[in-house]
């Protein structure tokens, strides 16, 4: 538990020294369909060092009961509004979940980022692969749109800045066609400039 406790100083040091953007990501997901199935939590950061006007290097750490893994690489941005991502690192997992330890694991990330849009799609090889995508209307504080996200499904995405905070809510129904199962995520985030 000491060890939790060093996680934000951790952080707030890195932001006041090294002038790096940090985001921290917590969600749960929860199968609706499924009995007796545990809630799955996952926590997650990002972090980028700008090295210039259009390049960037980035690093990307996740962590839940079965997996883990972490990434280092760069991002550039050929325009304002276009942020494309590559990473390469290690990944783990519990043995008995099925696949090998300690893999290496590559990310390509595309981020479109307007005033009122935003759209996230990120790919993973690895043992398994893995994607993520999510879109979103922006309307002020309210963000509105869908997400399809392989081994969960694919479903509506609201999400909630609050206020001035550096505090993001939101949550998603998703529905897997793979197994039809139904389930719900929910998650915060937290974005230190």
């Amino acid at each position: 538990m000491k060890k939790l406790f060093l996680i934000p100083i951790l952080f707030i040091t890195i932001q006041i020294f090294a002038q790096v953007t940090v985001t921290v990501h917590h969600y749960d997901y929860y199968d609706i369909t499924a009995k007796n199935k545990p809630i799955k939590s996952t926590v997650s950061m990002w972090a980028k060092k700008s090295l210039g006007p259009s390049l960037s290097v980035t690093s990307f750490s996740l962590v839940n009961n079965k997996w883990g893994e972490s990434l280092i690489g760069m991002e550039y941005n050929p325009f304002k509004w276009l942020a494309v991502e590559g990473e390469i690192g290690i990944e783990t997992n519990i043995e008995s979940y099925g696949y090998r330890r300690n893999l290496i694991r590559r990310a390509e990330i595309v981020t479109v980022a307007t005033s009122k849009f935003l759209f996230l799609g990120t790919f993973e090889q690895g043992s398994i692969p893995w994607f993520d995508l999510r879109a979103f209307y922006l309307l002020k504080q309210l963000g509105i749109g869908g997400m399809a996200s392989q081994y969960y499904g694919y479903g509506p995405l609201i999400q909630y800045h609050i206020g001035k905070s550096p505090f993001t809510l939101w949550s998603s129904g998703l529905y897997n066609w793979e197994n039809s199962d139904f389930g719900t995520m929910i998650g915060i985030y937290f974005k230190m400039k």
